[in-house]
């Protein structure tokens, strides 16, 4: 098999995380195929040896990055009237465990799975566009998470302890995409720019497990709605990248801990943009919004609103991030930024807001077109609970196929 030099990059942008709605088109592996049917196969795995400071505990850990082991199988139909259509099953599973588990699970005789089953979707394409269906990485906040270099590496980790992967910038310029369930459609490149508009499966508050925490329901009867806006061009030595996206969400609370009942609107915006040249490159992005909520929307890491007996309202939240890096002989990037994110409202802890913040700088190396090496440092501090400062060091690499 031969790769090119960017094939890192395809892959994790186009296979591991897939926001995109086109296939990749340099599969590491085709497994065959006849009468304009192809299937392929690729993927990547990721090991990183961390050393943090938690204040209270150091800690040192293997441990996966943002990144889990991604295997991807697509397959791509033949043209038929103008139409081509391709589908694509990613699953991901764990490098890394708890410190405390056994045979990669929780508990001595654990029970937990390790596969997540990340993309499940399918794509019809034409002169019109292209109309997806299924599972993949939402269209609010995907370019964030796409162009931040943190993808590559660790970030921050959830806990000292922890397994599975970590949350790289997640929570600190940026609220998670998620893969979720939807229809979109995307409209054709006209000269560098395309629009994305879908439906979502609505989202409901659920607790790091997905399952609702105690004395929480509500009641969603109208679609989750997203866009997301790309415009890309390239000029004599470099390229530039802009992007504006917006998310539309409304449920009902019937019960809540503190007794409050309410309607709860979350709706959010978010812009950046990105520009290479001569080696150089800088990215920079900003969310706003209500009921966002911190690290992944209506879920674990904070509900984006707060119900009391007098009823509910929707918390106030935003963020950035910037970044910088230059590339050396096309195979060594050296770069580094800052994000933050803010909430004013947080009922899962019980505090009136929220804040954090990562520092982050790194060096990222192919040593051959399959091979990449990464170290990394991070600066990570919150205001939950205290405030708390933690710092991680991190040496590791991919391997991928």
């Amino acid at each position: 098999m031969k790769f090119n030099t960017t094939k890192f990059t395809t892959v994790l942008s186009s296979l591991a995380l897939v926001g995109a709605l086109s296939m990749p088109t340099n599969a590491a592996v085709v497994l065959g195929g006849a009468d304009g049917w192809e299937v392929s196969y690729g993927g990547f795995i990721n090991l990183f040896y961390t050393q943090s400071d938690f204040g209270s505990e150091d800690s040192a850990h293997l441990n996966e990055g943002l990144l889990p082991s991604f295997h991807t199988m697509v397959v791509k139909t033949p043209e038929v009237n103008g139409l081509t259509g391709a589908g694509q099953i990613t699953f991901a599973v764990d490098s890394s465990s708890e410190k405390g588990s056994r045979l990669n699970k929780s508990g001595l005789f654990g029970t937990t799975s390790n596969i997540d089953m990340r993309e499940v979707f399918f794509n019809v394409s034409g002169d019109f566009g292209t109309i997806s269906a299924g599972r993949t990485l939402a269209l609010f906040g995907r370019q964030a998470i796409l162009k931040d270099i943190t993808l590559f590496g660790v970030g921050y980790l959830v806990g000292p302890d922890g397994g599975g992967t970590t949350l790289g910038r997640i929570g600190a310029g940026y609220v998670y995409p998620d893969f979720r369930t939807r229809f979109v459609y995307q409209t054709p490149d006209m000269n560098g720019f395309q629009l994305s508009v879908g439906i979502f499966d609505p989202q409901e508050p659920g607790g790091l497990l997905g399952a609702a925490p105690a004395g929480w329901s509500s009641e969603t009867d109208t679609p989750q709605f997203q866009a997301e806006a790309t415009f890309n061009s390239a000029f004599e030595g470099g390229s530039f990248s802009g992007w504006a996206g917006f998310i539309w969400q409304e449920q009902e609370i019937m019960s809540s801990p503190a007794g409050g009942t309410g309607d709860i609107e979350t709706v959010g915006w978010n812009i950046g943009a990105s520009v290479a040249a001569q080696g150089f490159s800088m990215t920079g992005q900003y969310y706003d919004g209500e009921a966002l909520g911190v690290i992944l929307f209506s879920s674990g890491g904070g509900f984006g609103f707060n119900c009391s007996a007098m009823g509910c309202n929707e918390a106030d939240n935003d963020g950035f991030y910037v970044q910088a890096a230059y590339t050396f002989n096309g195979t060594t990037k050296i770069g580094g930024g800052y994000g933050e994110s803010s909430q004013d409202a947080d009922m899962m802890y019980g505090i009136s807001g929220f804040e954090s913040d990562l520092w982050t700088i790194g060096v990222y190396h192919d040593v051959t077109s399959w091979l990449k090496v990464v170290a990394e440092y991070g600066n990570y501090s919150h205001d939950i609970l205290g405030h708390d400062d933690v710092d991680t060091f991190s040496i590791g690499g991919f391997l991928l196929w």
